[in-house]
């Protein structure tokens, strides 16, 4: 310590030789980025060397985990979904449908993103993987781009390109949450280090509701927000160029795909910015296209009443809880709101419209009334 101080002083005196000064520069900064590095390496946070040793595992950063989670994991169902599928849990999912099961919940995903994680499922799982069940939002399809490209590197098996890994803002802020989390646990995070609830946003005491429902409309409307505006290009790329291929590439996997239920506030707003026309009629599309694979078995909740208009299913306009969840898993096994034939997909288009005719006077009363509180 004396050498170093000593050292440090003749620095400051000028007393020390440009090369001496330039060799000592580069020590101490190969030192604190080899340290870095190191302590990645160890922590190892988003999982990409091993199960972690002295913490526990925590279910975040879905894009990060995935690859391990789909690689070293077992299961025989994959549920994949946007984070409309946050609040299923596993024990629910297993004892529904008599399996062992995965889910991935990619807040804010698209399509792009859902198909990969379901190619690298594939090829790890093989003919282990026998069912998929595929929450199908219309909004993903409306999006460009992806978010597991920031992680591309994790997703395959060799380490040529670990040093972005390694030496990741990404990685080091996920570090200090982890040890946030290990020193000052909130109890709204605890779920993250349960199995059971991968990925989920379901903790004790949030908020359901009309309360919380409304307060979020209200703000939807105020910064004029919309949960995807509506693209009929976008669509049809992410459509008939990345979804429909997962699906008639293989035909061994039996798929359950069902479009979730939003609360009927969600059509609404898109009702009000004038978007909600061309959103059906991409829905509409999307099934008429899905009953021609034999594979696929089709359900559709947002035209269904008792769902999407019951304000304690939702904690606002879009997301719906664990009681939610496990009705939905119920009404899917016992083959509840499928669909079979091209009528039934018209008459679920008209009911979802005449839904939301129905419900705009309400929206907007209740819009007015409560807005300035």
């Amino acid at each position: 310590m004396k050498k170093i101080f000593s050292f440090l002083q003749k620095i400051y005196r000028a007393e020390t030789s440009p090369r001496k000064w330039s060799i000592f520069t580069v020590s101490v900064a190969g030192a604190i980025v080899g340290g870095a590095a190191l302590l990645i390496f160890i922590v190892d946070p988003h999982y990409r060397y091993r199960e972690p040793f002295f913490y526990d595992t925590v279910y975040y950063e879905v894009y990060a985990t995935a690859p391990h989670i789909l690689k070293n994991q077992e299961y025989d169902l994959l549920m994949l979904g946007t984070s409309m599928t946050r609040n299923f849990f596993l024990e629910d999912i297993n004892s529904a449908f008599k399996c062992n099961s995965v889910k991935l919940a990619a807040s804010g995903g698209t399509t792009t993103d859902l198909c990969k994680f379901f190619d690298v499922a594939r090829k790890s799982k093989g003919d282990k993987l026998k069912r998929v069940v595929w929450s199908l939002d219309i909004y993903p399809l409306n999006k460009k781009g992806d978010h597991y490209s920031d992680f591309s590197f994790m997703y395959r098996d060799d380490h040529k390109e670990d040093y972005r890994y390694l030496f990741s803002r990404q990685s080091f802020s996920s570090i200090f949450y982890l040890i946030k989390r290990k020193t000052r646990p909130k109890r709204h995070r605890r779920h993250q280090s349960d199995r059971n609830r991968m990925f989920a946003t379901e903790y004790a005491g949030k908020p359901y509701g009309f309360a919380p429902v409304i307060a979020d409309a209200i703000h939807n409307e105020r910064i004029h927000h919309t949960q995807t505006p509506y693209d009929a290009k976008m669509h049809k790329k992410n459509f008939y160029e990345h979804l429909l291929p997962v699906f008639d590439r293989n035909p061994d996997i039996h798929f359950t795909v069902y479009l979730p239920p939003y609360h009927i506030y969600t059509y609404c707003q898109s009702e009000k910015f004038g978007e909600a026309d061309g959103l059906i009629r991409q829905r509409t599309e999307v099934m008429l296209e899905l009953l021609k694979r034999k594979n696929v078995e089709l359900h559709d909740f947002q035209a269904a009443a008792e769902y999407v208009e019951n304000h304690d299913f939702f904690s606002d306009v879009q997301h719906f809880s664990n009681v939610a969840a496990r009705k939905l898993l119920g009404d899917l096994v016992s083959g509840r709101r499928k669909l079979v034939t091209a009528a039934d997909v018209m008459r679920n288009e008209q009911e979802l419209r005449e839904l939301i005719a129905g419900s705009m006077p309400e929206y907007t009363r209740n819009i007015n009334k409560h807005k300035g509180r």
